[in-house]
């Protein structure tokens, strides 16, 4: 097995609002995504855990950011198990119905209490995990959707 799980990630942007999964409340949040199954593309996967978290169907579009989790040289904050993230733009499916979540995020220490949408100029007062606000700010501001590698985020 391996020490790193491969993850994907959704940036959702929709009437100047990101859809995020809230953590205990609005304590912190991450972008919706999780692990790859086995078979799966990196899109189909994105898709999915959109669509399982969010109840949103998705258009996946380009990747926007590649960043690591190493737990080693990151204090082991978020376990002692490795990521490699995969982050794409996504775009809402207006066609499809809004259906309810079938999963929601959870770890050992929180509990996500749901997904929400958040005005992008308050992205930089909330707790994102990874601290990617001001990138993902930054990049909505130029509209700038190119591939960037993020290092030593966390």
């Amino acid at each position: 097995m391996s020490n790193y799980r491969l993850n994907v990630r959704a940036i959702i942007i929709k009437n100047d609002k990101v859809l995020l999964n809230e953590f205990d409340g609005g304590v912190y949040y991450n972008i919706p995504g999780g692990g790859v199954e086995v078979g799966e593309t990196l899109k189909d996967a994105v898709a999915r855990e959109v669509l399982e978290e969010s109840g949103y169907s998705v258009f996946v579009k380009e990747m926007l950011y590649i960043y690591e989790y190493n737990p080693l040289r990151d204090g082991y904050r978020y376990g002692t198990r490795g990521a490699l993230s995969h982050v794409f733009r996504c775009e809402v499916d207006e066609s499809k119905d809004v259906v309810a979540p079938t999963e929601l995020d959870q770890n050992d220490t929180s509990e996500c209490t749901g997904c929400k949408w958040v005005e992008i100029e308050d992205l930089k007062e909330i707790n994102l995990v990874p601290p990617i606000n001001d990138i993902i700010i930054e990049n909505i501001k130029v509209n700038n959707f190119t591939t960037k590698f993020l290092e030593n985020i966390h």
